[in-house]
């Protein structure tokens, strides 16, 4: 079956929605990171952002650990908003591609699990963490498990798939061990609070992830925009 022109162009936009909306999280909170006003929770009082010290969802603090305004709260949500929206976007189109291409059935569970994890994002993106501990933790735990569960789903979907290159799969199989290894630390691991190095551990694990994720994100987009123009379908 093929594709109509306007059934590629819209997919094409949405390839491209998921690259930038990906890319703005890295550049953006990079960006953030400058005007961090300071404070960690093993040294409330110390200046800026420290990048083993402080979690990428303290950018969203409303107010930081130093008991001021923190400037970069409402950017940070609109970026994470935004890196949420286009992981639903991102994965809805390639999903029904690889339906589309072959009949591969697994796309169904895949884009279902990109959507949770889209909305855990948001989730995170609307509850600051130090106006809702609870639902801000929720939504994280959510976020990233619906993001393990969504590469479970595209590395079976790419594998079972005629037209994408079966490398991508090992890719997010790799990745997947990395986030599942984060998760066992984010749920069971040292609590943040406890000591310093607990927190070391936390934050690193979390940026190792987050970075990874990232790579992966823009890795299937090239290898989405490869599929799309070298394809007949």
């Amino acid at each position: 079956m093929t594709l109509s022109s306007i059934e590629r162009k819209l997919i094409l936009i949405a390839y491209v929605v998921g690259f930038v909306g990906i890319l703005q999280y890295l550049g953006v909170t990079a960006w953030l990171m400058s005007f961090y006003p300071g404070g960690h929770l093993s040294d409330r009082g110390s200046v800026g952002y420290d990048f083993f010290r402080n979690f990428l969802s303290d950018l969203g603090r409303t107010n930081a650990f130093r008991n001021g305004p923190n400037p970069t709260a409402p950017w940070y949500a609109g970026t994470l908003g935004l890196a949420g929206i286009s992981t639903m976007v991102f994965f809805s189109a390639l999903s029904h591609y690889l339906f589309h291409a072959s009949r591969n059935w697994w796309a169904i569970p895949l884009v279902l699990m990109s959507i949770v994890a889209g909305i855990g994002y948001i989730g995170v993106a609307i509850n600051p963490i130090n106006e809702d501990y609870h639902s801000h933790i929720a939504y994280v735990q959510i976020g990233f498990i619906g993001f393990w569960m969504t590469c479970v789903f595209g590395a079976i979907a790419i594998r079972n798939s005629p037209v994408f290159d079966n490398r991508y799969a090992k890719w997010i199989g790799v990745f997947m061990i990395i986030l599942g290894v984060q998760i066992v630390i984010m749920m069971f691991g040292p609590r943040s609070w406890s000591n310093e190095y607990a927190l070391l551990l936390q934050v690193t694990a979390q940026k190792i992830v987050v970075y990874s994720e990232i790579i992966v994100m823009l890795g299937l987009n090239v290898g989405a925009f490869r599929m799309l123009n070298n394809s007949e379908v």
